[in-house]
């Protein structure tokens, strides 16, 4: 094992770093900005171009200087450079399941003798291997994924059911490392009004937050009943979904038409910085009743901001009925509307909120998660780095 004092060259790959694609973006920009703060050498591999605007904009907000990447592709120069940037690691870290660039960077660790921990992120558990099983199946047998899997030194999982469900077969030791927050980034929130008046027909009503990927997955059909029937009692409630739109805007636009109430939802797309942070602190209530999450970022944000949350036992996130700072109710309609209605109701609901946010200052920030990510790292490197 290394030294531990010595600093460490990590490199973390993944298909993309702009975080209009996803969750992983962001939690890669958080783990290599707490590790850099702990005087470790970080690099990047992804696909993103060269020049992509919103990976520089992204990450220099909080790693500045930028760290150098290889930017990959087809071209055989591409993979040798990633060929030497692993050779001069002392560990990698891989990313998610399909992106062709994780396979590719796990076969020349294994080449190389660099040990590499992959990070999952949800995709292996049944539930996730259950889409489209015939193409991932012969991913895992025939393409390389399964190879992956199985000889990764770690699997970085975010949650307990994840460490435990993970379906394929593997020799690393899963260990549970989940997502954080810049708590910098949660001291002074702007005004609500920055979000709120870039929406029109929201005004000052009280309303539901969804920030997440509008995708079906994420409970879109359940909210937007479970919002039809509160909202049909509730003549102020409004409903704001913020995100990408992957099938579930028009899910949730059906549940509100169908009980007459589709002129208070609001779609609103992507949100980030400031207008994100002022939408947190303006809603009632943050809701997210995915069938399925690893760490959702978005309910440590939410909670980080101060607002009670309304999730799902698949969110895996016990920490907030322990907490008491939200409510987790069953993923249908009535339960949903029942558990929205409770903390809409609850004389306590700042208390709770204050709760959320003290919950994920003690033990969700990038500086805390960094640390732990660094202690596995150590257990798995090599006796002696590479390129001396």
């Amino acid at each position: 094992m290394t030294t531990p004092d010595r600093p460490l060259r990590i490199l973390h790959v993944y298909n993309e770093l702009n975080p209009l694609n996803g969750g992983p973006p962001r939690v890669i920009r958080g783990l290599a900005a707490g590790q850099r703060d702990l005087g470790h050498s970080v690099r990047f591999a992804s696909a993103d171009p060269p020049d992509d605007p919103g990976v520089a904009r992204f990450y220099g907000e909080h790693l500045d200087p930028l760290p150098e990447r290889v930017v990959l592709s087809r071209d055989p120069r591409s993979v040798a450079r990633l060929a030497r940037w692993i050779r001069t690691s002392d560990v990698v870290h891989l990313h998610g399941i399909w992106p062709v660039p994780d396979v590719v960077a796990a076969d020349l660790c294994r080449l190389l003798r660099v040990p590499y921990v992959l990070a999952p992120h949800g995709s292996l558990h049944a539930g996730a291997l259950a889409e489209k099983p015939l193409k991932k199946r012969v991913g895992q047998h025939l393409l390389g994924f399964g190879r992956m899997v199985k000889h990764a030194a770690a699997l970085h999982c975010l949650n307990p059911d994840e460490q435990a469900g993970i379906a394929w077969p593997h020799t690393g030791r899963p260990v549970v490392i989940p997502n954080g927050v810049f708590p910098n980034e949660f001291e002074h929130l702007p005004p609500p009004a920055v979000f709120r008046d870039t929406v029109a027909g929201l005004g000052d009503a009280p309303y539901i937050l969804f920030l997440s990927r509008l995708h079906p997955g994420k409970g879109c059909a359940e909210l937007g009943e479970a919002f039809g029937q509160l909202a049909a009692q509730r003549p102020d409630l409004h409903l704001v979904a913020a995100g990408p739109d992957q099938g579930g805007a028009a899910l949730l636009a059906e549940g509100a038409a169908r009980h007459g109430v589709g002129d208070r939802l609001h779609v609103v797309g992507m949100l980030d910085g400031d207008r994100k942070h002022a939408a947190f602190a303006g809603a009632a209530v943050y809701c997210l009743p995915s069938h399925h999450e690893g760490f959702s970022m978005a309910i440590t944000e939410a909670l980080a901001c101060g607002r009670p949350v309304v999730i799902t036992p698949e969110c895996h996130f016990p920490q907030v009925r322990d907490a008491r700072c939200g409510v987790e109710v069953p993923r249908d309609p009535p339960a949903l509307a029942a558990g929205l209605a409770t903390v809409l109701d609850a004389p306590d609901a700042d208390a709770m909120g204050a709760r959320g946010r003290q919950l994920v200052l003690d033990h969700y920030t990038w500086p805390r998660i960094a640390a732990q990510t660094v202690d596995l790292y150590r257990t798995v490197c090599h006796p002696t780095r590479r390129g001396e």
